[in-house]
């Protein structure tokens, strides 16, 4: 009987500490959402005069036609802070092309000290089976993005 009774009690421990658990994930995700939508209407002339003023989210889907759950929106850190140093944040599209690649398109959307600042480009890559291609210009990662066959 008192075998019973302690496993009913680390189950129950358990499923506390699990809701608990998704609180937080739940309210991470909740902080998360204004910077995505922030990202999603950044004007993408503001990032480079040489495009139209067009909202990010719309820009990118215009460069070809993907499903909309080709497209994900994910909330990090720049890609710093796992080496111990601080870093802005970012929000980070990204797009999967085809089978094994994907395009990533990180933008700072707020600074070290979480306070939002204006969108610019961190980051711009590519991510295929065995390698990784980096963009200077958004220019030639949309000219990526648009060649990649599905």
């Amino acid at each position: 009987m008192a075998d019973v009774q302690a496993r009913m009690h680390l189950f129950r421990t358990c499923v506390i500490l699990s809701l608990l658990g998704w609180g937080l994930v739940t309210e991470a995700l909740a902080q998360d959402t204004p910077l995505i939508e922030r990202a999603r209407g950044v004007s993408v002339a503001s990032l480079d005069s040489s495009f139209a003023a067009k909202p990010f989210e719309r820009w990118l889907k215009t460069l070809r036609r993907l499903p909309p759950s080709t497209l994900q929106w994910e909330v990090n850190d720049c890609g710093e802070g796992g080496d111990g140093l601080e870093a802005p944040t970012c929000v980070e599209a990204i797009l999967e092309l085809a089978p094994e690649t994907t395009a990533h398109a990180s933008l700072i959307m707020a600074g070290l000290d979480g306070t939002p600042s204006a969108p610019a480009i961190w980051m711009l890559y590519a991510v295929t089976r065995d390698s990784i291609a980096d963009f200077k210009h958004l220019a030639e990662w949309a000219a990526f993005v648009r060649g990649v066959s599905r």
